[in-house]
């Protein structure tokens, strides 16, 4: 005994104090002369269960100062400024318990710790103040807690954990209420996308908040967001438009409904209250409608064929002073009382639309007289554009289809002017005749002018026909068109307008000694449809003096 070191310590095994409960204990002493001597009892009291009994509490409840798991400094402030929280009681309780509060479980130190606990199993409350809650910003925590007994035996820890998000920015509130300038809504709104929600600005505005606006009807509830990236006024409002997939969710086609609209500010995932309500009503039932597009077209709807009064299928020829005929297939959707309307290019068949029969629908054919007074209005034109709309007869929603494109050349220049010879003379009859005395050798001066049809960028074609020889033979010596041809440069109503030129001698003089000129221009108009012919001008050309010989070249010999 001599080499033990006093005072002597020893372990006790645990399986041999597993027991929760007081231990006697003592020790004895074993002699050489069998005298054993034996301690006094010190009773141990072994406390090995926590005040939870071993099992795993449940978290922490928010009980005020906080909505949906977020704090916010209004949420703190309609609480007193503080975090109202509750925690579940212990199983086990003694005398000098203690409760450490953590605002997040990774914490080393608490924030808070509880003593003189209640002996009985109820909830513990407590309070966080502003100043301990808001030290370390936004973010998001998840508190914990637990209890030690007076051995230092603690629950479970973690325990089930409450998440708690700090949003300690200002948050959106005092929203305005929200509007719908164009409402009643219609189908011509949504198609010119005026079917817009303004906001008109709240409190604690950021750049990046995202708006949420909720529509609600029989038909059901729709949420779209926006994000806002500049702050909304009363006289510059936030202008969202409602998207048409959510419009007809709410509203339908097949005719007018109201519904409720109301918007919230989401800001760092916390969700404002809402706004006040409005109503807002809406129809966007059409004849041909559909659910996918808003229109106007309705590439769907059945086309247009145009015949002309000669014929001629989406054409209509030049000089046909005829009427046409318009034809399309009757459309799936139609029912008598709609309304429509046919446009040639524009220009509206019918003074007021009109209504779809019984008859129409039975044939299966829509007819259009399309009358030569409305061709003629509507001029010529390459790819005219024919199409027809459709109304229901009860509101003014349209749906239209796609056009056809139709050719127009019917109307063509009436009374242009004959093309002239400056210096020749008049030779009787109304006829003019050019010779040496005109130095017809040098050419032949030429004119066109027209102030009433003749406009810049017009093209004109000259053609040229010299016969001889004879004055009144019937052989051509020359037939051609004088190139290049001549585009317009200014209006002919202009002082000094027209095109002068001279007429080659050699290419369209020369072949002939004796003979006679038929000269014609055509014109094409700058609309590039458009077309006319002048009359033929008559010239008779001599190069034979009075002593028979002949001015300028010979013609060429065969």
């Amino acid at each position: 005994m001599a080499d033990l070191t006093w005072p002597y310590v020893s372990n006790i095994k645990a399986e041999n104090i597993s027991n929760h409960g007081e231990y006697g204990i003592h020790y004895e002493i074993l002699l050489a002369s069998e005298d054993n001597q034996i301690s006094d009892t010190t009773l141990v009291n072994v406390d090995t269960v926590g005040p939870a009994g071993g099992l795993l509490l449940d978290a922490i409840t928010l009980v005020a100062g906080a909505v949906d798991g977020k704090v916010t400094q209004s949420s703190l402030a309609a609480n007193g400024d503080k975090l109202t929280c509750r925690v579940p009681g212990r199983l086990i309780a003694r005398a000098l318990d203690t409760l450490h509060i953590y605002k997040n479980y990774t914490d080393a130190e608490p924030v808070k710790v509880i003593t003189d606990l209640p002996l009985d199993s109820s909830p513990i409350e407590f309070s966080l103040t502003k100043d301990e809650v808001v030290d370390e910003g936004t973010r998001v925590d998840r508190m914990a807690y637990r209890y030690f007994d007076y051995s230092k035996n603690s629950t479970i820890y973690p325990p089930k954990l409450r998440e708690i998000e700090y949003i300690l920015t200002p948050q959106p509130e005092n929203l305005s209420d929200p509007a719908v300038p164009a409402a009643p809504l219609d189908l011509r709104d949504a198609q010119l996308k005026l079917a817009e929600v303004h906001l008109f600005g709240y409190d604690n505005f950021r750049p990046g908040q995202i708006v949420q606006i909720e529509l609600d009807s029989a038909l059901g509830t729709q949420v779209f967001p926006h994000t806002l990236l500049i702050e909304p006024t009363p006289t510059d409002p936030a202008k969202i438009e409602i998207p048409w997939l959510t419009l007809v969710a709410i509203y339908g086609i097949t005719g007018p409904g109201t519904a409720s609209l109301r918007y919230r500010v989401v800001a760092e995932g916390t969700a404002s209250a809402w706004s006040n309500t409005i109503s807002v009503d809406a129809d966007f039932s059409s004849a041909a409608g559909d659910t996918d597009d808003p229109g106007p077209i309705r590439d769907y709807l059945p086309l247009v064929t145009v015949r002309s009064s000669e014929g001629l299928v989406n054409e209509i020829g030049p000089g046909d002073a005829g009427d046409a005929t318009a034809e399309f297939a009757v459309y799936t959707s139609a029912a008598r009382g709609h309304l429509l309307q046919f446009y040639w290019g524009g220009i509206p068949i019918y003074s007021t639309p009109r209504a779809v029969t019984q008859a129409d629908i039975d044939s299966g054919t829509f007819t259009v007289i399309i009358t030569a007074a409305v061709i003629a209005a509507g001029g010529n034109e390459l790819d005219k554009k024919v199409w027809y709309s459709l109304t229901n007869g009860v509101n003014t929603n349209m749906d239209t289809s796609l056009s056809t494109l139709v050719d127009v050349l019917a109307s063509e220049l009436q009374n242009l002017k004959a093309p002239g010879f400056p210096k020749s003379i008049n030779a009787g009859g109304g006829i003019r005749s050019i010779t040496c005395k005109q130095f017809v050798e040098l050419g032949i001066d030429a004119s066109i002018v027209d102030p009433d049809n003749l406009k810049k960028g017009d093209t004109i074609r000259r053609f040229w026909t010299l016969y001889g020889e004879g004055l009144t033979s019937t052989n051509k010596l020359v037939e051609a068109e004088i190139l290049p041809p001549i585009v317009v440069a200014n209006d002919h109503s202009l002082p000094g307008g027209g095109e002068f030129f001279v007429v080659d001698f050699a290419a369209y003089v020369q072949p002939a000694i004796l003979g006679r000129v038929e000269f014609y221009y055509t014109v094409l108009k700058a609309d590039g449809v458009t077309q006319g012919k002048s009359p033929t001008t008559l010239l008779y050309v001599s190069r034979k003096n009075a002593d028979e010989s002949i001015c300028g070249v010979p013609p060429a010999t065969p």
